[in-house]
């Protein structure tokens, strides 16, 4: 391919990036959950924390094409704990980009607030509460205090409010229950994501967490609602493989800047040699 040619290709990937995920703070949590990527592999991401100009520059080359819709912050670690989180909120408002958040329910510091908890309402796309465990009062009277404000805002003007369960062994009795309460309370949508698994997770992790395969069937048939949307990985079609990318419209950026177009973890968090870090989707493997 002739210089013309491969700057074309990079321009049209640029403006067609619709979101983009910061990973602002993936070694700053408040909680240290089994299943985690950097607890699999009993070590941290490594890049410290992102400076805000990078997530400023990442969000203004992108959004000064028009095309992008969404910002991700973090996807390990607790995106609320990340020291300019508001300042990126309030980049985001002025370039009139939505936020789509995950957290892991114990909105630390400010956020757990009134005022905080309006401010990621107005400022956000959706808000995902992250669950392990269920039930956990904590979290439980969070996402109902949230959803209780939302409706005070006026639900147009206001994130959607949704659940992200991760689907493992040791809550396979309480699924349906966390359905049941998520249709009660007014909650959107839920995501079931079944439990992922790095090639150095240990054989006890695995023992204790991992989910039979003959099982999901079942659990597709079970964990769907009228009331909320039911989406994740549960419901992913493996018949797709190698026919599209997924993820063609997104853009990864670590905390020293550098990016990457391909979410799989086991390339990012693990071992790029190993199987599962292979991609049929974007044939980086």
């Amino acid at each position: 391919m002739n210089i013309k040619g491969a700057l074309k290709k990079i321009w049209i990937f640029v403006t067609e990036v619709k979101r983009i995920t910061l990973l602002t703070n993936p070694d700053k949590c408040n909680k240290s959950c089994p299943l985690c990527f950097l607890q699999q592999r009993q070590r941290p991401f490594g890049m410290g924390e992102m400076p805000f100009e990078i997530a400023k520059n990442a969000i203004e080359k992108y959004g000064v094409l028009g095309n992008l819709k969404e910002v991700v912050p973090s996807t390990m670690g607790e995106p609320l704990l990340y020291s300019h989180f508001e300042d990126l909120l309030d980049l985001c408002m002025e370039k009139g980009v939505k936020v789509n958040l995950t957290t892991n329910g114990t909105f630390p510091e400010k956020w757990g607030t009134a005022g905080g908890l309006k401010k990621l309402l107005r400022s956000c796309s959706d808000i995902k509460i992250s669950c392990m465990e269920f039930p956990n009062a904590f979290w439980m009277d969070n996402v109902e205090c949230l959803l209780a404000l939302r409706k005070e805002l006026g639900a147009e003007d206001a994130a959607t409010v949704s659940l992200q369960v991760t689907l493992h062994k040791k809550l396979l009795p309480q699924l349906q229950h966390i359905l049941r309460w998520a249709e009660n309370v007014g909650v959107w949508r839920i995501k079931w994501n079944k439990v992922v698994f790095l090639a150095v997770a240990s054989a006890k992790l695995r023992e204790e967490f991992q989910i039979d395969e003959k099982d999901l069937d079942t659990l597709r048939r079970l964990l769907c609602s009228s009331k909320v949307l039911c989406q994740g990985s549960l419901f992913f079609e493996s018949s797709n493989s190698g026919k599209y990318c997924p993820f063609k419209n997104e853009i990864w950026v670590l905390p020293d800047g550098s990016l990457e177009n391909c979410p799989n973890p086991e390339r990012r968090f693990g071992n790029m040699m190993a199987k599962l870090a292979q991609c049929v989707h974007c044939g980086m493997g």
